[in-house]
């Protein structure tokens, strides 16, 4: 199963400890907090990456966006909400340097009903045509675990993900469902409530594996 490790040091030498010990990772930039130099030397370390920046005070998240794009990284994360202008000007950039983009949706207090996920999903998909679409929401009940899952059904290329306690089995279980890929933390420093320890999961999709 493919594995996104989600950077949350603040320590730079560290962060770029990480990006050459594992293949595929996102960069949170919010949680990071780099200065704009630094950016270059990661991607010269790995661009098999997710650059994320969520809204943070103190953060001039578009600018670190803009600039992390320049480098050409994998993925960038547009958020669904982001307003249209500038989520049109990011699109612009990410075509002119050869950048796949992750349009997400995030719901840290529940999981709405399955039709309203399909029809914010497939309307971004339809306006935007995003690489993929993210869809995160918090999990109070199996019933949310069974609604995200349920999402994977739609012809859109998805990675969903629930967050808390419960939501962990999603983030085990999507991706032998079709989800693109699931995120886990390392060092014990997770970007997101319910986020599983790398080897845990790693050991979990190795035994899985044996069975089947």
């Amino acid at each position: 199963m493919k594995i996104c490790i989600s950077v949350t040091e603040t320590d730079i030498k560290k962060v770029k400890e990480i990006l050459k010990s594992y293949d595929f990772c996102e960069l949170r930039l919010d949680l990071i907090k780099p200065r704009l130099g630094e950016l270059k030397e990661f991607f010269s370390i790995n661009k098999n990456v997710i650059v994320t920046c969520r809204e943070t005070e103190g953060i001039d998240r578009i600018k670190y966006l803009k600039e992390a794009i320049k480098y050409s990284p994998e993925y960038v994360d547009i958020e669904f909400e982001t307003e249209n202008p500038v989520k049109e000007r990011l699109i612009k950039l990410c075509d002119d340097y050869g950048v796949k983009r992750i349009h997400s949706y995030h719901n840290f207090k529940k999981t709405p009903e399955f039709d309203f996920l399909k029809n914010i999903a497939e309307e971004e998909y339809r306006y935007f045509n995003p690489s993929i679409l993210k869809i995160a929401t918090y999990v109070n009940n199996e019933r949310d675990n069974l609604t995200l899952l349920s999402l994977l059904k739609l012809n859109i290329p998805l990675v969903v993900l629930g967050m808390g306690d419960l939501g962990k089995k999603t983030r085990l279980f999507a991706p032998l469902l079709g989800s693109r890929f699931t995120f886990a933390s390392i060092g014990g420093k997770a970007a997101a409530p319910g986020q599983i320890d790398y080897f845990k999961m790693s050991e979990f999709y190795d035994f899985f594996g044996e069975l089947f």
